[in-house]
């Protein structure tokens, strides 16, 4: 039996694999249920194999769609012994990809990524640029016992600005909040040597408004940092585009944002994941401060 077999994504066993390994890959669960996802392959074991399906394969799944590769994987210790030992075979759609450079990104847990990375580099595929995360979870149980996060979107705690308004974006804010997102892009998101491309970064967030998932941080009447939603899985929402302008940093505002974002999305779900650069002190402060806590490390490498 081929280590990989191309599976349907209606497959109930896919689900199951993908919300008990959830924390760990919400970008890739957003895509798959928004349909970005076009492409599954699983290697199945005992908990998701089809009928006829070896008991002994591994429990794994690669999602591909729109030149991202995501893997997900759930080997034990024995099992990553074995493929250091061995290799991960290559599915039969990679030939295809990388021969006609259809792959752009691939990002999941680190540990995931070594695994994929030394199968793609024997055959001498090398990203151009990648970037090192800790990923991050915060769990609330109860919304009423929220401490430090503020009673309402604009009832804000700590030491902020008095004048300070923090509230949902509208879409006659596209303007004003653009070079935010362009700077967030640019900084945080855009791999080494690209570059921004506006039009796509202005429709991104003008989908993000539309879908009501951007707060805007207000100061003296201007805009002067915003943070959304960024995807969505079963029972957790992602964290992102987080960015203040440079000249009103340290002012508490991220924090500030971050409390509020969670505190007007806890009532839909209580869980909350993001990814932070291991790099940026500043902002592993503001969320070690709220309560997110590293749950594994995360890496994006770019193509």
């Amino acid at each position: 039996m081929k280590f990989w077999k191309k599976v349907h994504k209606s497959s109930i066993r896919i689900e199951q694999f993908l919300r008990r390994r959830e924390a760990y890959c919400v970008s890739a669960i957003s895509r798959f249920n928004a349909g970005i996802i076009n492409n599954v392959w699983a290697a199945p074991s005992k908990s998701m194999q089809n009928k006829g399906a070896d008991s002994n394969t591994k429990n794994a799944l690669l999602l591909y769609g729109r030149q991202m590769l995501f893997p997900v994987f759930d080997f034990s210790e024995s099992q990553i012994n074995e493929i250091s030992e061995q290799g991960l075979p290559l599915p039969l759609f990679f030939p295809t990809i990388l021969k006609n450079n259809f792959l752009h990104a691939v990002q999941g847990l680190t540990p995931d990524m070594e695994i994929l990375e030394k199968v793609l580099q024997k055959i001498g595929f090398f990203p151009a640029s990648q970037y090192e995360y800790e990923l991050r979870s915060l769990e609330i149980a109860d919304i009423d016992s929220l401490v430090g996060y503020g009673a309402g979107i604009n009832n804000l705690a700590g030491n902020t600005p008095p004048d300070l308004v923090i509230r949902r974006a509208e879409i006659s804010d596209t303007e004003a909040l653009y070079p935010l997102q362009a700077a967030y892009e640019t900084e945080e998101v855009l791999p080494q040597g690209a570059q921004l491309n506006p039009l796509h970064c202005r429709m991104g967030l003008e989908r993000l408004i539309a879908a009501q998932n951007v707060l805007a941080a207000q100061l003296d009447g201007n805009l002067v940092g915003k943070i959304n939603i960024n995807a969505q899985s079963y029972t957790r929402f992602q964290i992102g585009g987080v960015y203040v302008f440079p000249e009103f940093r340290g002012l508490g505002i991220a924090q500030a944002m971050t409390s509020a974002l969670i505190r007007e999305f806890a009532l839909q779900k209580n869980r909350f994941t993001l990814f932070v650069k291991k790099s940026n002190n500043a902002a592993i402060r503001v969320y070690d401060k709220i309560g997110f806590k590293k749950i594994g490390d995360y890496r994006i490498a770019y193509y």
